[in-house]
């Protein structure tokens, strides 16, 4: 078996302007700069006809080139005890029509459709019960942070092993947008 997801990675200058950000969270732990990355689609574990199934289908996929920015910061949930701390991605109209080809081409070969709505974002930290003050503080002092664009002109098919000190991340396939 193995664990896959979808995603499109970052430029190197803006996970240099981020990768530090989520280090100012007492008790979080920052993703590491080379594992920062949009995810599209998670799938999951899969057996492996249908990792072939996939690297096949996800090469149908005809979207075009975009640019995207990181633009604001929040958490997950974003009621009760905060897990996840991230920047936002604007849900711009290519990347939305890009996830959608995603669950459509996966369907096609029984992947379950995402239930949950698309929220575009990039993972900075995970949090274990911070300090809600230096939380509060940190939203507030970065609440207008915006990258410069950069832009998107592939997607990838990763896969991630969990080990204890983390996941690792593979990159199994590239899939170039026209």
């Amino acid at each position: 078996m193995i664990r896959l997801f979808v995603a499109i990675d970052i430029p190197e200058n803006i996970r240099q302007e981020v990768q530090g950000m989520g280090r100012s969270i007492p008790t979080g732990r920052p993703v590491p700069e080379n594992q920062l990355h949009i995810t599209l689609k998670f799938i999951g574990e899969v057996d492996g006809t249908t990792f072939l199934d996939i690297l096949d289908v996800l090469g149908k996929i005809n979207q075009p080139k975009f640019s995207l920015c990181l633009k604001g910061v929040g958490v997950f949930p974003p009621r009760g005890i905060p897990r996840i701390l991230w920047a936002g991605v604007p849900p711009v109209q290519n990347l939305v029509a890009l996830r959608k080809s995603i669950e459509r081409e996966l369907a096609e070969i029984n992947i379950p459709r995402e239930k949950k709505k698309f929220s575009p974002h990039l993972t900075l930290a995970r949090l274990n019960n911070p300090p809600i003050t230096k939380l509060q503080q940190f939203l507030a002092g970065n609440a207008l942070l915006k990258t410069s664009d950069f832009p998107v002109q592939t997607f990838n098919l990763y896969s991630s092993q969990l080990t204890p000190k983390g996941a690792i991340h593979t990159l199994q396939n590239t899939y170039p947008l026209r």
